[in-house]
Formats: C-alpha cells, sequence, structure tokens
C-alpha cells in the first residue's frame, strides 16, 4: 500500500492531521513545490489586535493572570493540577475533549519531575511500547458544557499559549501545535491532507519545525496555496482526487493534486530551544470573506518569530476558529526506532495577546 494511503486511513481512523512530510524523504518534488517565504513581513505588529495585553500577562491590579486568576479574554487555562496525577481524572475535569492516544499511557500521561509551573505538566514519552508514537490534546470552544460533538462558538480571532520542553535527545516531530476552525455546528476533524481547501468546511494553521534542526515555520492549508502536480510519480493520484471529492473539496478537475501544506519561514531561522523549558504562543485572525486581510504569527520566548499577512481562508462568513490542538504528532514510522520526548504546561487560548508569565 502506497504510504499516502496509509496515512489517510489513519486520519479517517483517528482524526490525526497528516501532511506533506509523509511523503518518502528522498522525494525532492513535494519540497520543491511548497511555498517557502520569508519574514519580511516579521516586525511588524500593525494588523494584529493586541488591545488590552502587557508583555508579562499583568493584571490591572499589578498581579498576573493564572488559571485561578484568569484574564476576562481567556477561553481556556490548563496547568494540568487537575487529577493529581491521574489522567483519567485529570480528562474528566479538564476542558480537553479526548485527543490522539489518550487512552494510552505509553503516549500522554501527566508528570510531576518536569514541572514549568505547579506541581504537574503533561508529557507525551513516545515510548518504544507503544509504537515510539506521540498523541494530542483537543480542545473546542463548545457553546455550552465542554462534550464530544458540541455546538461550538465561533471567533474571528484566536490566540493560543503553551510552554514546551523537549527532551536533551529530542529530534523530530511531524506536526505540533495548531489553530483551526470550523463551521459551528461540524465538530470532528476532517482530516484534508492532500486536498485543496474550498474556504467553507474548515481552516486552521499548524507550528511546526524541521528534524533535528528545530527550524520553526508555519505549515498552512488555504484555498490559494501551492499544489504538486506532478504527485504521479511518488502518490496514487485517482485515490487522492476520489478521497478529496468525497469530502466536498475540489477535486482534480478543478486543480491539480496533490496539495501539501505550504511552508512560511523566518528568515533567518528561529530555532525552538531544547533542553530547556520556552513559551511558545501563535495566533491566527480570518480574513474578511473576499479579502486578503487574514493573518497568522507566532512567537518563541515572546519575541515575535514571523507573521504573515495577506492570507485568504475562508470564503463563508460562518466559518469560524473554535478549536486548538495541543499535539506532538509522531507516527511509527517517523520514529525510526526512537523516542522523541516533549512536556508541555500553562496551556492558554485567548481572544487577545497572551504573553508569557
Amino acid at each position: 500500500m502506497k504510504r499516502w494511503n496509509i496515512c489517510i486511513l489513519a486520519l479517517a481512523a483517528a482524526s490525526f492531521g497528516c501532511g506533506g512530510r509523509s511523503h518518502p524523504a528522498g522525494d525532492a518534488a513535494v519540497a520543491l513545490d511548497h511555498a517557502v517565504t520569508d519574514a519580511a513581513s516579521s516586525g511588524s505588529d500593525a494588523s494584529v489586535n493586541h488591545d488590552g495585553a502587557t508583555p508579562d500577562g499583568a493584571t490591572s491590579d499589578g498581579g498576573t493572570f493564572s488559571c485561578d486568576h484568569p484574564s476576562p479574554d481567556w477561553l481556556l487555562c490548563e496547568d494540568f493540577e487537575k487529577g493529581n496525577g491521574d489522567f483519567d481524572a485529570f480528562m474528566a475535569a479538564s476542558d480537553f475533549i479526548g485527543g490522539v492516544g489518550t487512552d494510552d499511557r505509553g503516549r500522554v500521561r501527566l508528570a510531576s519531575d518536569v514541572v514549568h509551573g505547579g506541581s504537574w505538566s503533561v508529557f507525551m514519552p513516545a515510548e518504544a511500547g507503544s509504537g515510539y508514537r506521540g498523541a494530542g490534546l483537543d480542545w473546542r470552544d463548545c457553546d455550552g458544557e465542554q462534550k464530544t460533538n458540541c455546538s461550538m462558538n465561533s471567533h474571528d480571532q484566536l490566540y493560543f499559549r503553551v510552554w514546551v520542553r523537549f527532551a536533551d535527545d529530542h529530534k523530530l516531530v511531524h506536526h505540533f501545535l495548531n489553530i483551526g476552525g470550523s463551521q459551528p455546528d461540524d465538530y470532528w476533524y476532517h482530516g484534508t491532507a492532500g486536498c485543496l481547501p474550498n474556504g467553507t468546511i474548515a481552516m486552521g494553521t499548524t507550528v511546526d519545525f524541521h528534524h533535528d534542526t528545530h527550524e520553526s515555520h508555519f505549515y498552512t492549508y488555504f484555498p490559494e496555496m501551492n499544489c504538486d502536480t506532478r504527485c504521479d510519480r511518488y502518490a496514487d493520484v485517482d485515490a487522492i482526487c476520489q478521497e478529496c471529492a468525497s469530502k466536498g473539496l475540489p477535486t482534480c478537475d478543478d486543480q491539480p493534486q496533490c496539495c501539501w501544506g505550504n511552508e512560511f519561514a523566518p528568515d533567518p531561522p528561529v530555532v525552538l530551544p531544547v533542553g530547556r523549558w520556552f513559551c511558545l504562543e501563535m495566533m491566527m485572525k480570518a480574513n474578511t470573506v473576499g479579502q486578503h486581510d487574514g493573518v497568522m504569527a507566532y512567537w518563541v520566548d515572546g519575541t515575535l518569530a514571523l507573521q504573515k499577512d495577506g492570507m485568504m481562508w475562508r470564503m463563508s462568513p460562518t466559518l469560524a476558529l473554535n478549536r486548538v490542538r495541543v499535539q506532538h504528532y509522531i507516527t511509527t514510522d517517523d520514529a525510526n526506532g526512537f523516542s522523541n520526548r516533549v512536556w508541555f504546561d500553562d496551556v492558554v487560548v485567548s481572544t487577545k495577546r497572551i504573553g508569557c508569565q
């Protein structure tokens, strides 16, 4: 079976994002067709709404925001203290709603030996007994109770802050932190790798990094993205076209496939630290329908790494942002017999800039 088809089957079973890096590493064609841009706009925050934010997250009375004392702009604050180390108890009390690997303690559990704040962090060990696979935690802004298949609130702009620590010997991830959105009554992730977005079903962007170097970049799907028009050399194009058509997305009659996420990288590169805690914050601002005024940006330890303006993700006014994913997605084939360990702590989702605190 071709590896692309394996990826599609995994997506259908697990709703876990999969992208262009699932292709054979020796095939340069995909890389040549990715849109890699520099950080021409990385020095400006002009188009991003940072109203009300302070660099250190200070409150008006001089204190600092926390999960016990959240900012009114925060939609989620998770410090992993719920459950006192019992992962199932934590999940029952948390606003996270499931996630890939959450039934396997070799893929995700709580840890007390490596924390950023408090007594617990979430640890994704990618252990050998679990196939060296990564995991993820999914949050959606449910309208009412946080539960599976909820209707969701809609936002035009979201910020997502996570404290991260990679093990000293950490090498790679397949996909990392993600902000996304769908129609408010469309709860499930679609797994649309390889398909050209139509601007009405879903939108999102992911902060990823390159293997070994940890050089960071955005990995993004959007209706005007570049696609690989010669993917018949390594993929079953007919199968891709049929899969996309079955999801109501443009087929090969509309634009040649395959469509793998386009990369947008800072220049010079911004490397994510290894062996210490660091603060990673990302944001996505949806475009006005019919206009190229969408924005995505991310900061490392409070310093802007990249801001990309002029994005057009949506063509429907009801397609909105309503979810984030704390993920360290690795397949068994990716890992090549190596445990890529990572810890996360002090997660916040907000409608305004969060900062590092």
